[in-house]
């Protein structure tokens, strides 16, 4: 029973790390079907319940652009966790200055991140409903 014990606590301990929340800290590319609409997510941990980033979203194959990807030390993203995978947030379209609010939700059986815009900024912008992006 006393070597038992050992091995159960770390069998716990590993299964923990294990069940913690996707890694969304990097690229995430998405293109919309007819491939007239491309969008990508550069993302960053502040810490473990929050994520900062940028984004570059072209429509019509360059006729529009809304990107944010090229200012160093500003995040056009600003998210919250919520629950284990969901943050939401704010995006900030580079086109109006005009802040919007989002979703993102890591979907673990397909690897993508879904994008939901729950609230279109005011003003010109570029930035899709919904999108599912992937790495």
């Amino acid at each position: 029973m006393k070597q038992t014990l050992p091995y159960l606590f770390l069998l716990f301990f590993v299964s923990g790390f294990s069940q913690q929340s996707q890694d969304l800290s990097g690229k995430w590319f998405w293109k919309s079907p007819n491939g007239q609409n491309t969008m990508e997510l550069q993302l960053t941990y502040e810490n473990q319940n929050r994520i900062n980033g940028t984004h570059c979203v072209v429509f019509n194959k360059e006729g529009k652009t809304d990107c944010r990807n090229n200012e160093v030390g500003t995040f056009s993203i600003n998210l919250v966790k919520i629950a284990k995978g969901i943050y939401d947030g704010t995006i900030e379209s580079a086109v109006s200055l005009s802040s919007g609010k989002i979703r993102l939700q890591y979907i673990e059986s397909e690897k993508t991140i879904r994008f939901y815009l729950k609230e279109v900024p005011p003003g010109e912008f570029y930035i899709p409903k919904e999108a599912f992006l992937i790495q």
